[in-house]
C-alpha cells in the first residue's frame, strides 16, 4: 500500500518528486474575531458528507482519492516500468516469459496517451524497448510523429532547463531526457559542458532517486559521476526504522551503495505490491542486488503484461490512507466525525491490528485514527509513537521539504508543540503566495507556529487570493488562503463569508453535493472535500 503524506497536485511521473501539503487547519467554528470585530460564519454543511463517503469508497474499503473511475486501458507509464519488473522477475524465472511488444501496438499507444510532453512520451517508450529485440524506439516514436519533437525538446531542456523547475525536477528531468538521446543515439549532440554540469548537480543532490538516474544516465553517455551527497550517511539510513525513510528512496539508496542490509529487505518487501510500477521495479531491482540465489523466491509481479506487450493503469478504485485522512479531517471539520461509515471504521481497526501492515503506513493509520477519535489497534499505537520521535529538519530547503511537510503534518495531528525549524520567507507571486509559499505557511500555522506563518504572509493580502483563487476554479489554494489568513490575523470581511457559500456552490459534486471537486465541473475528491468543510467551518 502506497500512501504518501504528501500527495501531489499534478499527475506527472517525475520520480520522486511529489510535492505538495497535507495539511491541518484548527479554525473557530462559527464565529471569527480575527481582524477586529466578530463575523458571522456560513451554517454548517454537511449532514450527508457521511453517507455520501460511499461514492468514494474503495474496493479495500479505504476512501478513494477521487470519484473518477479509471479504467484499464494501457498507458505509457505503466508500460514502461511494468515491462523492467516483468523482465528482472524473468531473468530468475525463466518458464514465464515475457510477452513480446509488438511495435504497432506501443506506436498506437504513443500517438494516443498524450498525457505527457513528446520527450517525456519517448523516454516512456525507449524503456518500454529497453532489451527488446523486435521493435526500434526512434522507428516507433518516427511512426507516432514524436521522434523529431521529443529530441528537440529534450536537447533544448538540458542546454537550457526550466527556470520554474525546483533543483530535483530539473535533475530528474535532465537525466531522463539525457537517457532517451541515448536510446535515440543522439546524446553525442549534448554539448560536453552541459553533462559536466549534470554530473556537478548529481554529486550535490541528496534525494537517492533522481541521482540514481543521473548516474545511470551520465554512465551511459560515457560520462561518470559520483553520488557525494545522496550517499553521505547512507548506512546509517538503511539501517533506520521503515518510516524513516520512503520505499522507493531506500530501494535507490541500496542500489546507489550497492549493498541490501536485512532491515531494508524488511521495510522493502512489501511494496512489491504497491500500486505504482515504478517502485515495484526499483524495489525488485534492491531485492535482487546480490541475492541472485534468493531472488526466485520474490513474489511474481502484481502486475501482468498483456499479449500486445502493453500494460493497463494500476485500478484507481482503491483507496488509500492519504485519502482516507483527508476524509477524515472533512468529517470533523463537518462535526461528522461520530458518523464515521461502518465500514471505514472496521477496515482501520482491521489495519490497526494487522501484523504485516506495511511500516511506512503506521503514521497515516495513526493520524486518521486520532482525527476520528478511533481505538485501532497495536499498529496505530506504535505509529502515535513513531510520531512523537521524528525530528523536523533543522532548515527547509528543496531537498527535504518532502519530509519537512511529513513531519510537521504529524506534529500537528498529535499536538506536538512548535518545533525549531527555519524557514526562509516566502516567494511571492504578484501579489499573492504561491501554492508551495500557502503549504508552507498552513503547515506552520497547523503544527503551532503562528509567528513563522504570520512573518511570512506580511503585505500579502491572503483574503482577496482566496476570492480570487474561488473564482477562477482552484479550491485548494483557496482553502490554504484563508487558514492562513485566519492565523495569521487578517480582517476577513463579513461579505467574504456572505458570498463564500455561492462562491463554493459551482464545486459541489452533481451527484453527490456534499462532496466537492477541486475545480468547478469536476468529480469529487477527498481533498478538495477537506478543503471545503475547512473553508466552511
Amino acid at each position: 500500500m502506497r500512501n504518501s503524506l504528501l500527495p501531489g497536485r499534478t499527475g506527472r511521473h517525475r520520480p520522486g518528486l511529489a510535492f505538495a501539503a497535507l495539511v491541518l487547519a484548527t479554525v473557530a467554528v462559527g464565529v471569527s474575531t480575527f481582524g477586529g470585530g466578530t463575523v458571522d460564519r456560513p451554517d454548517r454543511v454537511g449532514g450527508d458528507l457521511a453517507e455520501q463517503l460511499d461514492a468514494l469508497r474503495g474496493a479495500n474499503d479505504l476512501v478513494r482519492a477521487s470519484r473518477v473511475d479509471v479504467g484499464r486501458d494501457p498507458a505509457l507509464y505503466p508500460t514502461a516500468y511494468g515491462r523492467l519488473e516483468a523482465a528482472l522477475a524473468r531473468g530468475y524465472r525463466p518458464d514465464e516469459p515475457v510477452p513480446d511488444i509488438r511495435p504497432d501496438a506501443l506506436t498506437h499507444l504513443a500517438r494516443t496517451d498524450a498525457l505527457d510532453s513528446p520527450a517525456w512520451q519517448a523516454h516512456y517508450v525507449c524503456l518500454s524497448l529497453r532489451g527488446s529485440d523486435g521493435a526500434d524506439a526512434a522507428t516507433v516514436l518516427e511512426r507516432a510523429a514524436l521522434r523529431g519533437r521529443a529530441e528537440r525538446e529534450a536537447l533544448a531542456y538540458l542546454r537550457a532547463p526550466d527556470d520554474e523547475d525546483d533543483a530535483l525536477t530539473s535533475l530528474a528531468t535532465r537525466a531522463a531526457f539525457l537517457q532517451t538521446l541515448t536510446c535515440l543515439g543522439r546524446d553525442d549532440e549534448v554539448p560536453r559542458a552541459v553533462l559536466a554540469r549534470l554530473a556537478s548537480d548529481t554529486a550535490l543532490t541528496a534525494q537517492p532517486v533522481p541521482v540514481l538516474y543521473a548516474v545511470e544516465a551520465l554512465r551511459a553517455a560515457g560520462v561518470r559521476a559520483r553520488a557525494t551527497r545522496a550517499v553521505r550517511n547512507a548506512d546509517a539510513l538503511l539501517k533506520a526504522e521503515c518510516a524513516g525513510l520512503d520505499p522507493i528512496q531506500r530501494a535507490a539508496l541500496s542500489l546507489l551503495r550497492h549493498r541490501l542490509t536485512r532491515q531494508s529487505r524488511d521495510c522493502l518487501l512489501p511494496s512489491l505490491r504497491d500500486s505504482d510500477t515504478q517502485t515495484r521495479w526499483l524495489v525488485r531491482r534492491a531485492l535482487t542486488i546480490d541475492l541472485a540465489q534468493r531472488a526466485a523466491s520474490l513474489p511474481a509481479p502484481v502486475g501482468r503484461v498483456r499479449s500486445d506487450g502493453l500494460v493497463a493503469r494500476s485500478p484507481a478504485q482503491l483507496g488509500t490512507l492519504t485519502a482516507t485522512y483527508n476524509a477524515a479531517r472533512a468529517l470533523t471539520a463537518s462535526a461528522q466525525q461520530r458518523h464515521t461509515p461502518h465500514w471505514l471504521r472496521k477496515r482501520l481497526e482491521r489495519l490497526g491490528s494487522d501484523s504485516t501492515l506495511d511500516p511506512s503506513d503506521r503514521l497515516l493509520l495513526a493520524m486518521t485514527c486520532h482525527r476520528l477519535s478511533l481505538v485501532c489497534g497495536p499498529q496505530a499505537e506504535r505509529g502515535s509513537k513513531e510520531a512523537a520521535g521524528l525530528e523536523v529538519p533543522a532548515r527547509l530547503t528543496e531537498e527535504n521539504q518532502r519530509r519537512w511537510y511529513g513531519v510537521m503534518t504529524a506534529r500537528a495531528e498529535f499536538g506536538l508543540r512548535c518545533p525549531s525549524t527555519s524557514v526562509e520567507s516566502a516567494k511571492a507571486e504578484g501579489a499573492a503566495l504561491s501554492s508551495r509559499s500557502l503549504d508552507i505557511v498552513v503547515a506552520l500555522v497547523d503544527a503551532g507556529c503562528a509567528d513563522q506563518a504570520e512573518r511570512l504572509t506580511e503585505a500579502t493580502d491572503l483574503v482577496a487570493q482566496a476570492r480570487t483563487a474561488l473564482r477562477t476554479g482552484d479550491l485548494l489554494t483557496a482553502s490554504d488562503a484563508v487558514q492562513a489568513a485566519l492565523a495569521s490575523g487578517q480582517s476577513i470581511p463579513q461579505a467574504f463569508w456572505d458570498e463564500l457559500p455561492a462562491l463554493l456552490e459551482r464545486y459541489r459534486d452533481a451527484k453527490f453535493p456534499d462532496l466537492y471537486a477541486a475545480s468547478p465541473g469536476g468529480a469529487a475528491s477527498a481533498d478538495a472535500t477537506r478543503a471545503a468543510y475547512y473553508l466552511l467551518a
